[in-house]
């Protein structure tokens, strides 16, 4: 980051949304704007370096006729070919960036700020790189009148180019504002905008950027650890370390159960040659403690020794800034929410039922985990090194109500959880997942049985994404796909879903779960297409599988610890959304289930076979939710279903959080799906079977 003076806002908008108008807006009230898309123009403008590399790289029939880059023709060559869009983005954007910074640095110190404005911040996964993000957002049928007339396109041209980019409600998920240019006057709207932005720049800054925390090891302690590590060959080699502070709490029916509170030092070693790799784990390590394992993780090697330069120290920004670290909270604030929880969750019961409340759970966790990670690499000859470090904070609180009405018991579970401090747990934010327990809990009192059959079933939004994360996503990861345990292995650039269909893993949005700086292997996170337009584009990489499949790694290396080693994980996984209004695909259901809250189940991710249990469903006839059932279960194959969505919502509003298992390592995650229509999946139930509507 650079060290300025001013403050420095990034502003997108999808195309006709008015963002060119809302910067010039801003350079009216002071601001420089410095506009990225012609930075990148300029990169590449005839005689650079950056065009020079770029016909290297793809040969001189990129060209045009006047020396200039034929964008039409190099974006139809990178279009479904993962490589070659990472080689022309390793060419391009670090130029680009290094433009951007001399123009910035080039600013007088007492400039208002400056607005760096381009389209794909969020497709660049950079919408967290600056002291705020600001999304120009407009409704589709006013862009495509905006667009019909600006640009004298036919319509359904027009239409296609609006919905090639990624929709408003993702990116709404990453804007500190949103500047809604419906034709409304907006010099109201950018005078509350900017003044919240000149007020708290400097402090955003600061929980943004973290400086590099102090390890207990220096930077050149580090370097001699993999030069050891690395003194009898191998092509990578890394140190993580790890310090965590948790806490704990659980209630059951008034009483405190459990209270825990743990800190851990550890760290671990790795190193890799060829397919090996060897690895050691140590607590609470002292510096010849690892400079000892280095030497054992060595000994089996038959290379040369490498020469480790000093290590290149990076700091990323982290897309969930903390205000209050949950470690400097007293415990008894802690214990305070909990109970509080708890009295509320039956005082609503009371409200909603008399005496139907019988038993009430209130879980509290938070995570304040610090880590360092050293690496070498060997690249084209020569050692590529870092030392990359990140804060991560997770906190979350979980309650489940049981309600009965002396013949039968049924719960209701809902949980808060984000990457955020204490501050995550407001009366208002406590007081929404307690009331909806609560509610689920006494509502399937009075549910009926599930029928059974096969049916059309509209999932909503707020069932959150365990679909697109269970029977979809875990397939979707590298490791899995290279053993040819997925049912997408050998897939790339095929078509593995319905029109329409986009899915993505980003680790960058604001406060999810699955959110973090880097992952835990260096690498900064980014936001990864995985499906799009129904074609399969790409897999979560771990560096090893990145290694294996001669791509870039993505950001997805995850651990659970520095007792583990880093494998391909899902992060925040989402279907993106569509075009249609929600409340248009529940209409037009003239027979079948929706279901608005998803429970756990089992998936197959060989074959994409799953059971999930619906833990909120409706029977619907001609439109309407008709009553609430179950002991509903849906039954399918995660491909066949994406294949087999017909109708696809513009809501994005719920994400689902869990700690997602695998190889024996838990890591958080979340995950989200717009409301959609399946219209034919296997609903078990326990009433009588209904004839089938397929």
């Amino acid at each position: 980051m650079l060290n300025l003076p001013f403050p420095l806002l990034g502003l997108s908008g999808g195309i006709a949304t008015g963002k060119t108008f809302v910067a010039q807006e801003m350079a009216k009230r002071g601001w420089i704007i410095i506009d990225a898309d012609q930075l990148a123009r300029e990169v590449v403008e005839p005689g650079s370096q950056g065009l020079a590399e770029v016909v290297r790289a793809f040969g001189p029939e990129i060209l045009t006729a006047g020396g200039t880059m034929d964008r039409a023709l190099l974006g139809q060559r990178i279009f479904n070919d993962g490589q070659a869009r990472a080689r022309l983005n390793a060419i391009l954007h670090p130029r680009i960036e290094a433009l951007r910074n001399a123009r910035l640095l080039a600013l007088p110190p007492d400039s208002k700020g400056a607005v760096l404005d381009a389209a794909l911040w969020i497709e660049r996964g950079r919408a967290h790189h600056f002291d705020e993000f600001w999304i120009v957002a407009a409704p589709e049928n006013m862009r495509l009148r905006r667009l019909l007339s600006r640009d004298g396109i036919p319509p359904e041209a027009a239409l296609a180019r609006l919905r090639s980019q990624s929709r408003d409600p993702e990116k709404l998920l990453h804007a500190d504002a949103a500047i809604l240019n419906d034709g409304r006057d907006l010099a109201e709207i950018l005078d509350r905008a900017e003044a919240h932005l000149l007020a708290n720049w400097r402090i955003a800054r600061q929980r943004r950027w973290k400086d590099r925390m102090n390890s207990k090891f220096s930077p050149e302690e580090l370097r001699q650890i993999l030069e050891t590590l690395l003194s009898k060959g191998g092509q990578y080699g890394e140190v993580f370390v790890e310090c965590r502070r948790a806490c704990a709490l659980g209630m059951d029916d008034g009483r405190m159960e459990d209270v825990v509170a743990s800190e851990t030092f550890g760290a671990s070693l790795r190193v890799m040659e060829g397919e090996t790799t060897r690895f050691a784990d140590l607590i609470a390590p002292t510096f010849d403690e690892l400079m000892e394992d280095a030497k054992l993780l060595a000994a089996p090697g038959n290379g040369s020794a490498a020469a480790v330069p000093a290590l290149q120290e990076f700091v990323h920004p982290t897309p969930s800034p903390v205000e209050m670290d949950p470690a400097t909270v007293p415990l008894s604030e802690k214990v305070a929410l909990v109970r509080r929880t708890e009295t509320m969750a039956r005082e609503h019961g009371e409200t909603l039922r008399p005496g139907a409340i019988k038993q009430v759970s209130v879980g509290y966790g938070d995570s304040t985990q610090s880590v360092w990670i050293a690496s070498a690499e060997l690249k084209d000859g020569a050692w590529n090194t870092s030392l990359s470090t990140d804060h991560r904070t997770q906190g979350v609180l979980r309650l489940n109500a049981t309600s009965g009405d002396g013949v039968q018991l049924q719960s209701g579970y809902q949980a808060l959880g984000e990457t955020r401090g204490f501050e995550l747990f407001t009366d208002e934010a406590v007081a929404k997942i307690v009331k909806e327990a609560v509610r689920l809990s006494i509502q399937a009192l009075d549910a009926r049985p599930a029928p059974a059959g096969t049916f059309p079933v509209v999932l909503s939004s707020s069932a959150g994404g365990t679909m697109i994360h269970e029977a979809c996503g875990h397939g979707l990861e590298a490791d899995l796909a290279l053993a040819g345990m997925s049912a997408f292995a050998g897939k790339l650039g095929q078509k593995v879903a319905g029109s329409g269909v986009t899915i993505i893993d980003d680790g960058t949005l604001p406060f999810k779960r699955g959110s973090q700086s880097m992952d835990d292997e260096g690498n900064p996170v980014s936001r990864v297409v995985l499906i799009e337009d129904g074609i399969l584009k790409n897999y979560l990489q771990s560096r090893k599988t990145a290694r294996k499949m001669g791509v870039e790694a993505t950001g997805n290396g995850r651990r659970e610890s520095y007792r583990h080693l880093p494998i391909p994980r899902m992060r925040n996984t989402f279907l993106a959304p569509g075009n249609e209004a929600p409340e248009d695909i529940l209409k037009d259901l003239d027979r079948g289930l929706l279901v608005k809250r998803m429970g756990g189940g089992q998936v197959d991710t060989v074959t994409g076979n799953f059971v999930f249990q619906v833990t909120e469903g409706y029977w619907v006839e001609k439109g309407v939710p008709m009553y609430p059932v179950k002991n509903a279960t849906l039954t399918g194959c995660g491909p066949e279903v994406l294949a087999s969505i017909t109708r696809i919502g513009s809501d994005l509003h719920h994400f689902d959080i869990g700690t997602c298992g695998k190889d024996g390592q838990g890591v958080p995650v979340s995950d989200a799906l717009p409301t959609i229509l399946v219209p034919a999946l296997v609903v078990g139930g326990t009433a009588e079977p209904l004839p089938q509507v397929i």
